[in-house]
């Protein structure tokens, strides 16, 4: 008898009938958030990658397929699958949109330096956007000087649409592990976003900057994310358009007309060095007005230093300044805590500028914002209890299987030991190490008719009409009896089958 896979299918029903996907199929089981739309390569072609090199042009030399960035300058809709194993020792660039990128694919993983993906700094569209299992470490300290393959950021969406950023792990960028700008319905969800390296690592998390009318900066989620020693930006809210050196003078309409409506909830912030920053005036000047935030701010934690002296988020996002008309931002906030400040939580926990806190009870002053008292009509997120994101986070959160890296990273979290060296310094350089447990990189399963669901798959599925010798990728017969829904394709669910099989909380039930 086949079974269905248990686990997602209430959640994927219950996103299915939130705000605004009531007819929309979402990425994957389990995916949410504004992001959820993104169908990727669904319907479309299965490209391969079978060789490591980096081939930042594309091209792969003569011209032939096989490279990573050859299949990410393809046109039209495609999943990419690897048949390799290892560090692509460069950047990834996406330069054409509907696509997937199936890094459980890989059969023991696939490290890059870098992965880009936008109109405004590449020039080229790349809309619709799926990407799991992957691991994005520009790691340039590990480089000579001057001679680094890798991004300044680890993962940089700007002047795009639609990404579903699914357990990925992002670590040692020396710009931002992630920047968002001019880029609208995107979520980040069961992701590492560790250590920033070098001088700004400060300014080393999450950006979220830049709007314009055509890529608005809007419908971002940032959920049940592990964030590992990063120093600041847990995000960094902004809106600078008109400071761009390409764009015009005071093109600032889109930041003063549009709220960003933002979901940063469920996430595990692990030994961070500030707090949710906020910069209140369009263009960082009072003059062109409030850059106005809706905001739900849900089951967050803080395992903080001994002397950690900011709060869990601005007051500016509050209002009520000396001097400041009154603050136009809606805010649900709930069940989010610091370890440090016990008995403290949510608008308690708001900071201004002095060491915090400022009292026994925290911050009292409640601002001229609204203050919610139920979430925002956001696309659904399934909250979990704040206090049981330390476990589920280190065990689960990044590409899994863990390497040596996000098992650092695991240990930390779980034994609650913070290094003690600056958040700007990795403990290890071991951000582009696959430990493959043979010594080498295990082989990929054999597909003969090149359609991405290995043979032995499809002889499992016969009955069901699966064929080894004739490409059914885009066949629909698996979705409803194995996943309880219709519409995914057969590569959606054989793939989904691989993302769930690769936790370290193993998936046990089967396809059989």
């Amino acid at each position: 008898m086949r079974r269905r896979i248990r686990g997602s299918i209430l959640a994927l029903c219950l996103a299915m009938a939130g705000t605004g996907q009531a007819q929309i199929l979402p990425s994957f089981p389990g995916a949410e958030g504004f992001g959820a739309e993104a169908s990727g390569g669904r319907g479309g072609r299965v490209l391969y990658v079978t060789t490591l090199d980096a081939d930042a042009a594309g091209t792969n030399g003569s011209g032939n397929s096989g490279s990573l960035n050859w299949a990410l300058r393809q046109n039209g809709a495609r999943t990419v699958l690897f048949k390799v194993s290892g560090v692509i020792d460069g950047i990834a660039t996406v330069r054409a949109g509907d696509v997937t990128i199936a890094g459980q694919s890989s059969p023991g993983g696939v490290i890059v330096r870098g992965l880009v993906c936008g109109t405004h700094y590449g020039g080229v569209a790349c809309d619709n956007l799926v990407v799991r299992h992957l691991r994005s470490r520009p790691a340039c300290q590990l480089s000579s000087a001057g001679n680094c393959p890798g991004s300044d950021d680890a993962l940089r969406l700007d002047g795009m649409r639609t990404a579903m950023i699914d357990h990925v792990s992002l670590a040692n960028a020396s710009d931002e592990a992630i920047q968002l700008s001019w880029a609208s319905r995107i979520t980040i969800q069961n992701s590492i976003i560790a250590e920033t390296v070098g001088d700004h690592a400060t300014y080393g998390g999450v950006l979220l900057n830049y709007s314009s009318n055509a890529y608005p900066l809007d419908g971002i989620t940032l959920a049940r994310n592990l964030w590992y020693r990063i120093k600041g930006r847990l995000p960094e809210i902004t809106c600078e358009s008109s400071s761009q050196d390409d764009m015009p003078p005071r093109l600032i309409d889109a930041c003063q007309n549009l709220p960003l409506r933002l979901e940063v909830s469920n996430n595990y912030y692990f030994d961070p060095g500030y707090f949710i920053d906020y910069g209140p005036w369009v263009d960082a000047d009072a003059v062109n007005g409030p850059f106005r935030v809706q905001l739900n701010l849900v089951g967050n934690r803080f395992r903080v230093r001994h002397d950690f002296s900011f709060g869990l988020a601005a007051y500016s996002l509050l209002g009520g300044d000396a001097g400041d008309p009154p603050r136009q931002n809606s805010l649900f906030v709930s069940d989010n805590r610091i370890d440090r400040f016990a008995g403290l939580a949510d608008y308690q926990l708001f900071y201004c500028c002095n060491d915090f806190p400022p009292g026994p009870s925290g911050n009292t002053a409640l601002g001229t914002s609204q203050r919610r008292s139920t979430r925002h009509d956001f696309p659904l997120l399934d909250y979990r209890p704040g206090n049981g994101l330390r476990q589920s986070l280190a065990l689960a959160a990044g590409a899994l299987p863990h390497d040596a890296m996000d098992r650092r990273y695991q240990a930390s979290v779980l034994s609650a030991s913070i290094p003690e060296l600056p958040q700007e310094q990795p403990v290890a350089a071991d951000a582009l190490t696959l430990d493959f447990p043979s010594g080498l990189p295990p082989p990929a399963p054999t597909d003969s008719d090149g359609d991405g669901l290995p043979d032995a798959f499809e002889a499992q599925h016969t009955a069901l009409g699966l064929n080894a010798a004739l490409a059914d990728n885009n066949g629909m017969q698996l979705s409803s009896p194995l996943l309880g829904v219709a519409g995914y394709t057969n590569i959606e669910v054989y793939l989904e089958f691989l993302a769930r099989s690769r936790s370290d909380l193993l998936f046990t039930d089967s396809f059989d």
